[in-house]
């Protein structure tokens, strides 16, 4: 695996709109999804021909655990391009099986009614210890040695009161995390939303699990639907504090939120994600 990160993006372009892509580990051996949902989002975006027409959602559903050792290919189909809106759908396949759909939709910038959520308080990111992203991915100490995670994370992810649970406070569980990728990265828009789509599945499974902590050894865990706004313009090598809560865990199933600000406080994504979190099925 390349020690870059924009090299975490890259994909080969084989035909017209089919692209291959290479992941590493979010689990032992298994792709991590976020990568997946990274590359997915830049191969729909390299069949968008108009610059004008940037990113703006993506809705992603994984089907199935993609392994670390072979190649991904992304299939592209061109839904539609309208006056102001292009709309495309990619397969992530693995050995002619789909491992992961991605709707992701494409539009120009028009003038309309603007606002939004205050950025939280929260502690200087500078304050806060920063975190191993290897140690964070594997399932267990143990499993480290079983992954591929690059051996630099090229990820500095700072989490506020990592060591403290998230308690039930003004009927909210709420979490929050420094990030930002510490190599420089190119200023395209389509490059700055994938690298933040990677971004946004780092801790979205366990802001659902919080509250829950003490069930973990008990539960199979794994991410169901990933879901991205992207409301301004992204530069992912400055800190961005992502803001998380979690409203519901119901059914074997837990939902995470997440708003990403930038330090001066303007609000530049919203991600929902639905996690798998149920009990250990007998084999």
């Amino acid at each position: 695996m390349s020690q870059h990160f924009i090299d975490r993006l890259e994909l080969e372009q084989l035909d017209r709109d089919i692209f291959t892509g290479q992941c590493h580990s979010g689990a032992p051996l298994r792709a991590y999804g976020g990568q997946i949902a990274a590359q997915s989002l830049m191969a729909a975006g390299r069949t968008v021909d108009d610059p004008a027409r940037r990113v703006h959602s993506l809705h992603g559903y994984f089907l199935r655990p993609g392994q670390t050792k072979d190649t991904m290919v992304y299939l592209v189909d061109r839904l539609r391009d309208g006056r102001s809106f292009s709309t495309r759908t990619v397969r992530a396949v693995q050995h002619g099986e789909t491992i992961f759909f991605m709707t992701a939709s494409f539009a120009v910038a028009d003038s309309g009614p603007e606002h939004q959520f205050e950025r939280p308080a929260a502690p200087d990111p500078t304050e806060i210890p920063e975190l191993d992203m290897a140690a964070m991915l594997a399932v267990d100490p143990a499993s480290l040695s079983e992954t591929d995670y690059p051996e630099r994370a090229l990820i500095d992810f700072r989490v506020v009161n990592r060591e403290q649970p998230v308690i039930l406070r003004d009927g909210r569980f709420e979490r929050m995390a420094w990030v930002r990728i510490t190599e420089n990265l190119p200023s395209d828009p389509l490059i700055q939303a994938c690298a933040l789509t990677y971004l946004s599945d780092l801790t979205m499974v366990t802001t659902a699990l919080s509250p829950h902590l003490g069930s973990i050894g008990q539960l199979q865990l794994a991410s169901i639907d990933h879901a991205v706004w992207f409301h301004t313009a992204i530069d992912t090598e400055q800190w961005l504090l992502f803001a998380l809560d979690t409203p519901v865990a119901q059914g074997g199933h837990g939902l995470a939120r997440g708003l990403f600000f930038d330090r001066a406080g303007a609000l530049i994504a919203s991600v929902v994600q639905e996690s798998l979190m149920r009990a250990r099925q007998p084999s």
